[in-house]
């Protein structure tokens, strides 16, 4: 009887347990945080991620997996259902930034064969040369707003390569507001449209504390409140103005006369005065900019000498200097952001006049008077000092009502022109 009884029990528990291992699973039923919706409802995790599913163990799921996507990778996934959109978007600005780069190299008078970004993946930089040591310096400090990089890792400037930069995975939704603030933040344009403006870095001009502590940074710096752009608070958003064929393909884009058509033409608003004078240059409430920044390659630092700058808008400086805090051994290691390469040293960086009050006017490639940002900006390392000077016509985002005072001044410097 008592053997009859044991064998009961020992089959019951043998049924048990192959009954829980023979259950299959889904990517879900781990991942729950993880919805596809809109018009993608219909893609499986296998369609991006390979790997197995369903599945009775995460070893067998996670064959073969892909979690780490390149931008390259990425396009050909796409381009199965959108290959108009991936070949039309390599046409943009927003993929190749080649005459921003092209302004970067002709600011420090450097001369290198960089088409686009895309040849700056496998670029090596070696700050042993003027060239190099320019190279590294935008690879591993200055270039994190692009396409191949995943961006800062702050809360609001994390995100991830390729289509995914602006498509976040999984929703595959149209971008909002927020994301396009993941790149345009800071001195860039774009918050200035929020009339947001970036403290200074130095701890005696950054935030005071509130109970205790300072505020949050979602991009990682605090930020002073001016009056955002008048087109803001009239309820119009980024791509009210910003088409997806401007973003994405690198069509024009709208212009200020395509809304504002009629002006009243007898003082200012008449067509001889507006085809010499941009609309921002007498429109715009400030810029935003940096005068003068100056950054050093370090491979040693004095932490408490520079604790007052740890906070530069750079999570890996930030994080170098709170483990150092905790008493933690750190190592001052930088990742270049276009193949992820970590190398030594960092790029510690110091500002000199950032501010948003003065606005300068010059003139554009047509010879009409604009909104002109000019900044300096030096890199030293290994007994070299390469200056850039940069000066360009903006299309600042902080319009309101105009400045007569202003108009008028225009209209006598161009009467005696």
């Amino acid at each position: 009887m008592l053997f009859l009884i044991t064998l009961v029990i020992v089959l019951f528990l043998s049924g048990c347990k192959v009954s829980i291992m023979s259950k299959s699973y889904r990517c879900v039923d781990c991942h729950k945080e993880v919805s596809i919706v809109s018009k993608h409802e219909d893609l499986s995790c296998r369609d991006c991620h390979l790997g197995v599913e369903p599945a009775k163990t995460k070893k067998e799921a996670h064959t073969n997996l892909f979690k780490e996507f390149t931008v390259e990778k990425i396009e050909s996934l796409c381009q199965r259902c959108h290959s108009q959109e991936v070949k039309l978007y390599k046409e943009s600005s927003h993929y190749h930034y080649k005459r921003e780069l092209q302004s970067i190299l002709r600011g420090f008078n450097i001369k290198l064969k960089i088409h686009d970004f895309s040849d700056l993946v496998n670029l090596k930089g070696d700050p042993s040369t003027r060239e190099g040591l320019l190279l590294d310096f935008l690879k591993r400090r200055c270039l994190t707003c692009h396409i191949w990089s995943k961006g800062e890792n702050y809360a609001q400037t994390s995100r991830e390569r390729g289509c995914f930069s602006c498509h976040k995975p999984h929703s595959l939704t149209k971008p909002k507001e927020e994301t396009c603030l993941s790149c345009h933040y800071s001195t860039r344009i774009g918050w200035d449209y929020y009339g947001l403006f970036p403290h200074n870095w130095a701890l005696d001009y950054r935030s005071p504390f509130i109970e205790g502590d300072f505020p949050a940074r979602p991009f990682g710096i605090e930020a002073y409140n001016l009056t955002p752009d008048i087109h803001k608070m009239k309820g119009l958003t980024c791509l009210n103005c910003h088409s997806k064929e401007e973003v994405m393909y690198g069509k024009k884009g709208k212009t200020c006369y395509d809304c504002h058509k009629k002006m009243n033409p007898l003082l200012f608003h008449n067509p001889l005065v507006m085809k010499k004078i941009r609309c921002e240059a007498c429109h715009s409430n400030y810029l935003l900019q940096d005068r003068l920044k100056i950054c050093s390659l370090e491979s040693s630092i004095d932490f408490e000498e520079k604790i007052n700058l740890m906070i530069q808008e750079s999570r890996e400086i930030e994080d170098i200097f709170t483990e150092y805090l905790k008493g933690n051994k750190v190592q001052l290691n930088m990742t270049d952001k276009f193949n992820g390469e970590v190398k030594e040293g960092i790029w510690f960086c110091t500002l000199s006049d950032r501010q948003f009050t003065q606005i300068t006017l010059g003139r554009d490639e047509k010879g009409r008077i604009c909104v002109l940002r000019e900044e300096t900006l030096i890199i030293k390392a290994n007994n070299y000092e390469l200056r850039g000077a940069f000066r360009q016509c903006k299309t600042v985002h902080s319009i309101g009502r105009g400045d007569l005072f202003r108009a008028f001044k225009l209209i006598n410097d161009l009467n005696q022109r």
